[in-house]
Parts: C-alpha cells; sequence; structure tokens
C-alpha cells in the first residue's frame, strides 16, 4: 500500500463532517465536495454511530449488523 493513500478517503469523509458541524445541509455539502447525497448521509449517520473511527479507510460506510442480516441463514461464511 502507498504511502500517503489513506488521506484520500479520510480528507473527504473529514470534510463532510467537518461541512456538516459548521451547520451546512447535507445537499450543499454534496454540491461542495462533489460527491453522492448519499454517500455525504452515510458518512454523517456512521460518524454518529462509532465517532471518528468513521475516517479510517477501512471503516466501512455500512455497518457490519445489516451485512449479516443479508445473508439467509445469519451466517458470516465468506465476510
Amino acid at each position: 500500500m502507498r504511502r500517503g493513500s489513506t488521506s484520500s478517503v479520510r480528507y473527504p469523509r473529514a470534510m463532510m463532517l467537518l461541512a456538516s458541524a459548521g451547520g451546512n445541509r447535507m445537499p450543499v455539502i454534496a454540491r461542495l465536495l462533489q460527491a453522492d447525497e448519499d454517500t455525504v448521509r452515510d458518512v454523517i449517520h456512521r460518524f454518529n454511530e462509532i465517532g471518528l473511527a468513521c475516517l479510517d479507510p477501512n471503516s466501512s460506510v455500512t455497518a457490519p449488523a445489516e451485512l449479516l442480516t443479508a445473508l439467509p441463514d445469519g451466517s458470516s461464511a465468506g465476510l
């Protein structure tokens, strides 16, 4: 893995959170960062769930519990 590659994920996520904390609405944040509105919404919701750990590029935006309930038998095989 390249040495500064994590900033390509952390920086936009941090900007989304900073803009949200500054009182900007989700559509405005998406337009400013040229991101999808759903992505901005997911990052903000994830921040509310796990805090600053959402900035970690290894932290998926989808909650793990939602992934497990999507499997028919509830197992985590293949994950």
